[in-house]
């Protein structure tokens, strides 16, 4: 397991400390993060690249080298994303290299039936070691509130810009209190007043999936359709600015934020990327 953090391809046990759960029913019904009467499990990873490796040599080596072997050996595996980390949104945003999303029927799917084979275990573990240096990872419940038109074609970067803030919640706020919060009050004015955003998904974390991972109690995805939209069309005017900045900081204490490049790897519905994946 690389220090500081959790293998993303070996499910180990999570301490009681790294515990904290709220099933949470998805606000998406028919869509996200509940199928049936099965809740499926988003794991979302951190990621920091080995130091001998540059950014642009952990970028082709997780996308042209790992993003194929994943979706070979992982076959409990319903749905990967990765976004590759272009810039901080957010001065003093910790420097990650890639955020990955992987969901799941069960968290057990993640860590007992990860593996096609002993044998794809260890090509994965091989090669997550090229890489990867270390990673931290959150078990969350993913709520869909705008869903705009995605998936785009899988394998290819998605058009748009997409930004991911980590949110910590506000003192003497407990989590439960955070979560109400977020999704009652924070939801619908964000809906209101970011005219901008062509998609937007909610992620309450449940639990750490290593107890030293950072305490996080939310991660947004927000999804525009330009870097020109994400610039000026992110508030609708100057009141909805402050109306957002006054209900943020009634709930949230820190923020942390990246402006990433999305690849859909494997959708639900929507098939995977090819075998012969080029991350072009």
């Amino acid at each position: 397991m690389p220090p500081g953090g959790v293998d993303p391809c070996r499910g180990g046990p999570t301490s009681d400390g790294g515990r904290r759960r709220t099933r949470t029913r998805s606000l998406d019904a028919g869509r996200g993060s509940r199928a049936g009467s099965t809740w499926v499990r988003k794991l979302v990873f951190f990621c920091r690249r080995r130091p001998d490796l540059s950014h642009e040599e952990y970028e082709r080596s997780l996308l042209v080298g790992h993003v194929p072997i994943a979706l070979r050996h992982h076959p409990t595996m319903r749905r990967y994303v990765v976004n590759v980390v272009d810039a901080s949104a957010v001065p003093g945003s910790a420097p990650i290299d890639s955020i990955g999303e992987l969901s799941f029927d069960t968290l057990d799917d993640y860590r007992d039936r990860l593996y096609d084979s002993e044998q794809g275990r260890e090509i994965v573990g091989r090669d997550v070691a090229g890489f990867l240096a270390a990673a931290d990872a959150w078990e969350c419940t993913e709520h869909v509130q705008r869903a705009g038109a995605w998936p785009g074609p899988l394998g290819r970067r998605s058009p748009g810009v997409k930004l991911v803030a980590a949110m910590r919640r506000a003192p003497g706020m407990d989590h439960d209190a955070f979560v109400e919060h977020w999704l009652s009050r924070h939801v619908p004015l964000a809906l209101a007043h970011h005219p901008g955003l062509v998609r937007y998904v909610t992620n309450v974390v449940d639990a750490r999936l290593a107890s030293d991972a950072p305490e996080i109690d939310g991660i947004a995805e927000l999804h525009f359709a330009s870097e020109e939209d994400r610039r000026t069309r992110t508030y609708g005017s100057e009141e909805g600015r402050r109306a957002i900045e006054a209900d943020v900081a009634r709930f949230v204490s820190g923020i942390e934020a990246w402006v990433v490049s999305e690849w859909p790897c494997r959708v639900p519905g929507s098939g995977e990327a090819a075998a012969e994946f080029t991350g072009d």
